[in-house]
């Protein structure tokens, strides 16, 4: 009796100390979980960013051109770009309204024609 009670008492002791989980099972064989999509891509975007952030320093360091004039030049793109996004913006309103007026025609009765009948 007094062995099943002793071998009672370890089989506790040792399920009480080992019984953490899948953590500290895999742990303790050297071992990890798999990693998420997640946990491996979202470090890689930081890291490529942080590359992006010091590349577009380093090539303004480096520039050709002195400090003043290349800030001239970026003001003057920036300047281009926003007035074709302007003109760019006009023409897509205008064809909206122009294509506003064209279903407006055809529901008040004066695009109601057939096809046919305007041959």
């Amino acid at each position: 009796m007094e062995w099943k009670s002793l071998l009672k008492d370890i089989n506790q002791n040792v399920g009480q100390k080992y019984d953490d989980g899948v953590h500290s099972l895999l742990d303790r064989m050297g071992l990890q979980e798999k990693r998420t999509t997640a946990e491996t891509v979202l470090p890689m975007l930081g890291i490529f960013g942080a590359g992006i952030a010091v590349g577009a320093t380093l090539g303004l360091l480096f520039a050709p051109k002195r400090g003043d004039v290349l800030r001239e030049d970026l003001r003057h793109s920036l300047e281009d770009l926003q007035r074709k996004g302007k003109i760019r913006a006009t023409e897509l309103v205008e064809r909206e309204h122009a294509s506003d007026g064209d279903a407006r025609s055809v529901h008040n009765g004066r695009g109601s024609e057939s096809p046919a009948a305007t041959k």
